[in-house]
């Protein structure tokens, strides 16, 4: 028996990505699995029964974050037929663009999809939690620092930050913890969607952190769930980072930010 054996997790996001990757490794356990999102999951689903070996339950539902009635009326559905032991919130969409060259409504979506879906999911599920279940939400580096080109989606995603410490001062007492998952860039349709899109300097200062490999980056975020972590990084790259932020003054990172974005400006 492992952790996740015969626990019911949540995923949204699950067509693709670190979603999938997630439902995946979770399968292997023997998890029963209830997916969410707004794209098309039969794919997803085939490739998930071929690799459930313990024949746990897999269900799906079409689900738009953004859409909070939809929301808590999917999720009360699901949780009337199975609550769930842990909620793991994948979705989210990058803004790789300068904040010059990026319109009101690029601006407006981010927030909506990755600040205000986030809610709503954590709003429609939360009546179904008890003591002993789990919420691990999906965070990113950006969450700690900004980047070039990136000023809709670090504020999505410091705003995320903010959001979960806050709940967890008040759900940790209730029994109920949570799991940020803050990793670099990841090899994902995601990432991918920004190539050619991103200036120069962005890149560049995107690879400072280093690109992780989906499947070791989804073990590492699985082992933090598992530990009850609160925050959960991986990578070397991004730990460093991370250390700098809380050791250095802000002068100090914010001018080897600058040196970086000037030097892959130049590139």
């Amino acid at each position: 028996m492992r952790y996740f054996t015969d626990k019911t997790i949540y995923i949204t996001g699950a067509a693709s990505g670190i979603g999938f990757e997630s439902a995946k490794q979770l399968i292997k356990q023997g998890a029963h699995l209830v997916l969410f999102d707004v794209q098309p999951l039969d794919d997803a689903l085939s490739a998930l029964q071929g690799l459930n070996k313990h024949n746990a339950s897999i269900s799906t539902y079409e689900l738009d974050v953004t859409d909070a009635e939809m929301t808590s009326t999917k999720i009360a559905t699901a949780a009337a037929q199975c609550p769930p032991d842990i909620l793991m919130h994948f979705v989210g969409i990058t803004g790789p663009w300068t904040f010059d060259k990026m319109s009101q409504a690029q601006f407006e979506r981010v927030m909506h999809i990755n600040l205000f879906g986030t809610r709503n999911v954590l709003a429609a599920v939360r009546p179904f939690l008890e003591r002993g279940d789990q919420v691990m939400v999906t965070a990113s580096m950006s969450s700690f620092t900004g980047s070039y080109g990136y000023s809709s989606y670090s504020a999505s995603k410091f705003a995320i930050w903010g959001m979960m410490q806050s709940l967890n001062y008040e759900w940790k007492p209730l029994g109920i913890d949570i799991t940020v998952f803050a990793p670099p860039p990841i090899d994902t349709p995601l990432t991918q969607s920004e190539v050619g899109v991103m200036d120069a300097a962005g890149v560049g200062m995107k690879k400072l952190a280093g690109e992780l490999n989906i499947e070791e980056a989804v073990k590492s975020m699985l082992k933090g769930v598992e530990n009850r972590s609160f925050l959960v990084v991986p990578g070397v790259m991004a730990n460093l980072i991370r250390l700098q932020l809380r050791f250095f003054p802000v002068s100090w990172v914010n001018w080897i930010g600058n040196k970086a974005a000037a030097f892959s400006a130049k590139k």
